[in-house]
């Protein structure tokens, strides 16, 4: 099959990519990456931001953005979207995507558009949802693997969820990448399935839940966990194993 993933430009991405290509050689594989500006977030935000791009730098226990063969894609729904059609996808994951998609690049796929959603759907929806559980203490937290079927963010028909216990002696960041061990499995699962021609199956969302924006200053000054460690990125290897 023909697999695009739509990606962002950091690291919890690019672990999500270092667990689920390896598993996907059978398949050709494009990725598209966002990279937007972050200047208009709070400072707090910024400095999680550079120290994430320094560390995609730094790192070598990740294949690389370069390395994976990623192309940055940042208007696919306008000026990029040739490009992105031109693939021909059979199927396409979203994965921290910064970009929401409209009907024409929704329409793209043959089989399937999936969105790995690093938050517990429908309670969590929006940007850094896991964040917000954490703010709420809640005892798990987790990703969710939906099909994407409109603009609507983050409200379409669930596939899988996977849930993870939430660690408060740990950052923001740390619980982000501890996400994606399960939720990768589910990405994987989900391929796997479609390529023996099974369709995938789905439920509609309980509820309307709640969406999320980029927290405020004041938010952050308030949360249970700070945003990042410098550790984060010194034993990324840990995340890549069961």
């Amino acid at each position: 099959m023909n697999l695009v993933f739509l990606v962002n430009y950091d690291l919890p991405a690019l672990l999500a990519l270092n667990r689920i290509v390896p598993a996907c050689t059978a398949h050709n594989i494009q990725i598209f990456y966002t990279q937007k500006s972050i200047s208009d977030l709070c400072p707090a935000l910024k400095q999680l931001g550079e120290f994430e791009v320094k560390a995609l730098e730094a790192t070598s226990n990740l294949m690389s953005f370069q390395q994976l063969g990623a192309i940055a894609l940042n208007a696919i729904n306008t000026d990029d979207f040739s490009r992105y059609a031109a693939t021909k996808p059979d199927v396409v994951v979203s994965i921290r995507h910064m970009s929401i998609l409209q009907a024409p690049a929704i329409a793209v796929p043959k089989l399937a558009m999936l969105n790995l959603h690093s938050g517990l759907l429908p309670d969590y929806q929006g940007v850094m949802s896991a964040f917000r559980a954490l703010c709420h203490r809640e005892i798990t937290i987790g990703t969710t693997l939906h099909t994407i079927e409109n603009a609507d963010i983050d409200r379409g028909p669930v596939i899988a969820k996977s849930q993870t216990p939430a660690q408060f002696d740990q950052s923001y960041l740390w619980n982000v990448l501890n996400l994606y061990r399960e939720g990768s499995r589910n990405v994987i699962e989900a391929i796997t399935q479609l390529k023996s021609g099974i369709p995938l199956t789905s439920k509609p969302q309980q509820g309307r839940g709640r969406y999320f924006t980029f927290p405020t200053a004041t938010e952050i000054d308030a949360a249970p966990v700070s945003l990042f460690a410098q550790s984060d990125a010194e034993h990324l290897d840990h995340f890549l194993t069961d």
